[in-house]
């Protein structure tokens, strides 16, 4: 009778192989991303880089939709879409101030905005399609404009709920996920 012999390249193979799917991550199988560096503010906020690109990021986007909101200016809309807006408004002015206080605090430059640059030049807007609509046409194509940029502040909401350290920004995060739901199912009803 033969000795059993153990094969070690084959033990140490699978060993190897082992280690490199530990190192995978449960969905998807892409490597496990290591944790980004932090920072810590002045006022002892810690922070890292997707943090300050949240904020960076939602404060454009949020200044975006106030562009859009500000269309609605003069123009004839269902009352109930007029709600819409109020609230809409409100919250958006929350958000921009805390984005703002959050950048100016983490020593972060605080980005220009379409806002900023319609202000500096009249007439100017980052929706001219929607602004030249019929007032026939006017309503559903804010709201079909609307529902986009609620896309685009999601995707933004995602990044930083996946990437972000700050637990403040991750709550504003979750927040806007939460609005932006809201938000687009109100405008989907309007559409009906």
């Amino acid at each position: 009778m033969r000795p059993s012999v153990v094969r070690r390249p084959a033990a140490a193979s699978f060993l190897a192989a082992l280690a490199a799917l530990a190192g995978l991550t449960a969905c998807g199988g892409r490597p496990a991303a290591a944790p980004a560096p932090v920072e810590t503010a002045p006022n002892g906020a810690v922070f890292n880089a997707a943090d300050a690109a949240f904020a960076r990021d939602l404060l454009r986007q949020r200044a975006e939709e106030f562009a859009l909101i500000d269309l609605t200016v003069g123009r004839r809309l269902d009352p109930e879409l007029t709600a819409f807006l109020d609230r809409a408004r409100e919250a958006r002015a929350a958000e921009v101030d805390t984005t703002t206080t959050w950048l100016t605090d983490w020593g972060k430059d605080v980005p220009s905005t379409v806002r900023d640059h319609a202000a500096g030049h009249a007439g100017v807007h980052a929706f001219p399609e929607v602004e030249k609509a019929s007032d026939a046409d006017f309503q559903e194509r804010w709201i079909a404009t609307f529902l986009d940029e609620l896309r685009d502040s999601g995707r933004i909401a995602a990044a930083e709920a996946t990437h972000g350290a700050n637990a403040d920004a991750r709550d504003l995060a979750a927040s806007v996920r939460d609005t932006n739901e809201e938000e687009s199912h109100a405008l989907e009803e309007l559409l009906a």
